[in-house]
C-alpha cells in the first residue's frame, strides 16, 4: 500500500497529540500527588562544609509558600528564638570554614541573614551570598543564618541553620 503525503503528515500530526496528551496526564497526576504531599514535592537542600557533606536534618526547615497548577500550599508557622535552639542542631566547623548550599531546583533568588547575639532575635542581611557560599566567620562562636531561598513562579523555603565556630586546638 502506497501512503501518500496527506497520510503520513497526519499519522505525524496524530502521534505529536497522543504524546503530548500522554505528557499532560502524567503530569497532572504528579500534580496531584504533589499537592497531597507538598513537604515531598519542596527542593532538597543538601549543605557542604569545607568540602564535606554534612546531614540534611541539621537545617531546619522553617516554613514554605509553595505553587502547585490549581493550589498554593503555605505553611509557615513562627518560631521564637528559644524554638529555634530547642529544633536546631549545631553544626561545628573551624573558623572561616566555606559553606556550600546547593538546592535540587534551580534558584531565582538567595537572601541569607545570620544573627550572631546570644538570643539570635536579630538577623542582619549579608551582603553578597553568590551561588550559595558561605564563609563563617573567624572568630568563635554560635551563629544562626536564616536562608530564604526564592523559586520564581514555584515558590520559596525558608532554612534555619546553626554553626558553632571552634577554635582549632
Amino acid at each position: 500500500m502506497k501512503y501518500s503525503r496527506w497520510v503520513a503528515l497526519r499519522k505525524i500530526v496524530a502521534g505529536t497529540v497522543l504524546v503530548a496528551l500522554a505528557a499532560g496526564v502524567s503530569l497532572f497526576i504528579k500534580e496531584n500527588l504533589d499537592v497531597k504531599s507538598p513537604e515531598d514535592a519542596l527542593p532538597d537542600l543538601s549543605i557542604q562544609v569545607n568540602g564535606l557533606a554534612i546531614a540534611p536534618e541539621m537545617a531546619l526547615r522553617a516554613g514554605y509558600e509553595w505553587n502547585f497548577w490549581t493550589t498554593t500550599e503555605k505553611n509557615t508557622p513562627t518560631y521564637t528564638p528559644e524554638d529555634l535552639l530547642r529544633l536546631v542542631y549545631p553544626v561545628d566547623m573551624p573558623p572561616r570554614s566555606v559553606i556550600d548550599l546547593g538546592f535540587s531546583i534551580d534558584l531565582k533568588e538567595l537572601r541569607i541573614s545570620r544573627a550572631d547575639d546570644a538570643e539570635f532575635r536579630y538577623f542582619i542581611e549579608m551582603a553578597n551570598p553568590g551561588e550559595g557560599q558561605i564563609i563563617a566567620p573567624a572568630q568563635a562562636g554560635r551563629y544562626m543564618y536564616k536562608i530564604e531561598a526564592g523559586f520564581g513562579r514555584r515558590g520559596s523555603v525558608i532554612y534555619y541553620l546553626l554553626v558553632d565556630i571552634k577554635e582549632p586546638a
